[in-house]
């Protein structure tokens, strides 16, 4: 015979089921999943199974952050940790281009386009993180720099990893 559960591990649980099906529903919307048999919805039962996890974890333990469902979804997306701290490294003073040097680079046309690109890129990440964007304009120029050298690049988001890493923005597998 087994013994009923008491209120508060039903109310428990409850909560934990709850965070879980928000979870999942979360990424079903920002996926646009159509099918439960779809690849996308196996990861949306990876994620909502993460967060739910934390949640137990939360509520069974002092001091344990659970971050909101969007922040939690982008960290997961990106590291594959809910918690990771997704904010850029900061930027030593030698990272971001002078005056002079910006005001050239933006004079190459491609150079000024992809510097538009970039800081709308990094905003629009900063904005789905759940973080600052003070980074944005530093890094778009440091990319209109770089494009205006004329030298191998990545592409824009690898750009941006490499410098919220503290990498040079064109270093390559690093």
């Amino acid at each position: 015979m087994s013994t009923p559960a008491s209120p508060a591990d039903t109310g428990l649980r409850a909560r934990i089921d709850n965070d879980r099906a928000r979870a999942e529903g979360f990424v079903w919307g920002a996926l646009h999943i159509q099918h439960p048999f779809t690849p996308e919805a196996a990861t949306a039962q990876a994620f909502a199974s993460a967060y739910a996890d934390r949640v137990t974890e939360s509520l069974t333990k002092d001091n344990v952050f659970v971050p909101g469902l969007a922040e939690a979804w982008v960290a997961w997306r990106v590291t594959g940790d809910l918690t990771a701290n997704l904010a850029p490294a900061p930027s030593p003073v030698e990272r971001v281009p002078g005056f002079e040097e910006c005001d050239a680079a933006l004079r190459n046309r491609t150079a000024w386009w992809l510097c538009a690109e970039a800081l709308g890129y990094v905003r629009g990440w900063c904005d789905a993180a759940g973080i600052g964007s003070g980074d944005a304009v530093d890094f778009a120029r440091a990319y209109a720099v770089l494009v205006a050298a004329s030298v191998s690049r990545p592409n824009i988001a690898d750009a941006w990893t490499n410098w919220r890493s503290g990498r040079p923005l064109n270093a390559f597998g690093e």
